[in-house]
């Protein structure tokens, strides 16, 4: 049974230990060809752990990939549709395997500024709990200093102690708590500054 099938089955557990990470060549990449078979795998992840957090496109055609590889690239040229914001968009790598996705949003609208900030990050689930979140972090963080965003804005709800842990681990301070609405939800809200 392979990874995807273990999940899917509900051997989270089992899935959660196939995937071996080169720790010493981690380093962030624009979304590319290279590891879109790897991050395709890892959409499955996200759907067998129920993942409702972390916005995945569906890419199952070329064309599919390559009108979203477009879209990412105008949008770090600044032209962002309506309602969104220019952000960079980064995969988290080790040279084989896409690790997770991550973006800098280069300035923050009214929604934004609520829920999301100008960091967001995610892990795929065959590699929680090693540490990556916290080094990926480190990483957009660097990203976000060479945009000359001054104090970054990062937000996580109130309940996720893992990203808590990631983002005081990162020096981001608690500025604040607010309430929004998710999914029909009252969600308590963090706010973080870099």
């Amino acid at each position: 049974m392979d990874k995807i099938e273990a999940m899917l089955a509900g051997d989270r557990e089992n899935a959660l230990h196939n995937i071996k990470i080169d720790f010493n060549n981690l380093h962030l990449v624009w979304p590319c060809w290279e590891y879109l078979q790897s991050y395709r795998e890892a959409i499955m992840e996200y759907i067998a752990f129920r993942v409702e957090d972390f916005a995945y496109p569906k890419i199952t055609t070329h064309r599919d990939a390559k009108g979203y590889f477009k879209r990412l690239e105008r949008m770090r040229k600044g032209k962002a549709p309506k309602g969104l914001v220019p952000a960079s968009a980064f995969w988290l790598v080790d040279g084989r395997n896409y690790i997770g996705s991550g973006d800098v949003r280069h300035c923050l609208n009214e929604s934004l500024s609520r829920l999301g900030g100008h960091i967001g990050y995610s892990i795929r689930p065959a590699a929680w709990g090693r540490g990556l979140g916290t080094i990926q972090l480190a990483m957009l963080i660097e990203e976000a200093a060479k945009l000359e965003i001054p104090r970054p804005l990062i937000t996580c709800f109130d309940d996720n102690l893992a990203s808590i842990k990631v983002i005081e681990k990162n020096g981001g301070i608690l500025v604040n708590k607010i309430t929004n609405r998710v999914r029909g939800e009252k969600k308590l809200t963090r706010h973080y500054e870099m």
